[in-house]
């Protein structure tokens, strides 16, 4: 009897052990949002992807403004806005930040493409990528709306 405790505390002591360095391996935090703009007549399309090899690790960012696809009628274009799509990456190698950003300003129209980034590495413990996605819009009734997505990947999934 002695021993089936033990060897079930044992069990549950290596458990114990195993599953947090389980939990450190995070999953790539991806991620698209279509966050609405000036009232719902546009949406900021950022779309965050991350991912891994077994020695790499990327991210890339997309921003871009459509017409919000459930508005009905006729919607002036935005007059002006500013779309940037930031990736920065770092490891132990290579501690200081390095990035990679793309802007465009676009007036009386909507995005044609999406505004890029990307970025990669080799997967160390000091492992980290940030990419992030903004549109800055000059809305019809004067005012102006920003949308942001970003996304810090540390550990890069170590």
């Amino acid at each position: 009897m002695l021993k089936t405790h033990t060897a079930s505390a044992l069990a549950a002591g290596l458990l114990s052990l195993i599953l947090p360095l389980a939990a450190f391996a995070s999953d790539p935090p991806s991620v698209l949002e279509n966050q609405s703009a000036c009232g719902g007549r546009y949406s900021a399309r950022l779309q965050l992807d991350f991912g891994q090899t077994g020695t790499t690790a990327s991210a890339h960012a997309e921003a871009s403004l459509v017409r919000h696809p459930f508005v009905h009628g006729s919607i002036p274009y935005p007059s002006y806005f500013v779309a940037e799509s930031t990736v920065m990456r770092r490891n132990s190698v290579n501690p200081n930040w390095t990035s990679d950003t793309h802007s465009s300003e676009v007036y009386g129209a909507f995005s044609t493409s999406p505004v890029t980034a990307n970025g990669m590495l080799f997967k160390d413990a000091g492992c980290e990528l940030v990419a992030s996605a903004i549109v800055n819009v000059h809305c019809p009734d004067g005012s102006w709306e920003t949308k942001q997505l970003t996304r810090n990947w540390v550990g890069c999934g170590l």
